[in-house]
């Protein structure tokens, strides 16, 4: 069994919004694929927004914790593990509502990791500016998917 703990409690937020973030696309894009009747063809391609948005935050976060932490950082088994653990909490038959659970859960993580990293002292300007950056897109998937629930 391999064991995902680390000591450092900026990597492990980090390594925690990662798999967050891979999960929430893994989601939508399942969800793309799920959504029925009417209005089909607006969710398909809503579901279709929210995984293709997440792909350059992802791969963006998993660069930035790489070249601080080093590849083993981002391990695999590790990774699914910890996206296993979110999408058995946001499960719900209906992909709407499972894609509304997921962005706003989404943003309260980038709120907590904010937070936690300005207070250890470990926020770079960097990371700063994507969290913004990413809270902003997500606000903006919360906004469409709530408008589409009206």
């Amino acid at each position: 069994m391999r064991s995902c703990q680390t000591a450092d409690r900026t990597l492990r937020k980090l390594q925690s919004l990662l798999a967050i973030l891979r999960a929430g696309h893994w989601s939508h894009w399942t969800s793309h694929w799920q959504v029925k009747g009417n209005p089909y063809y607006g969710d398909h391609l809503l579901m279709e927004r929210l995984y293709t948005g997440m792909v350059d935050e992802i791969d963006t976060l998993a660069e930035k914790i790489v070249a601080q932490y080093g590849p083993d950082s981002v391990d695999p088994i590790c990774q699914a593990q910890a996206m296993e653990g979110f999408l058995e909490l946001q499960m719900n038959p209906d992909p709407i509502q499972r894609a509304l659970a997921v962005e706003t859960y989404l943003l309260e993580e980038l709120a907590r990791v904010f937070k936690d990293l300005e207070s250890y002292g470990t926020l770079s300007l960097g990371l700063n500016d994507f969290l913004a950056a990413t809270a902003n897109s997500h606000e903006t998937y919360l906004y469409l998917l709530r408008q589409r629930t009206r």
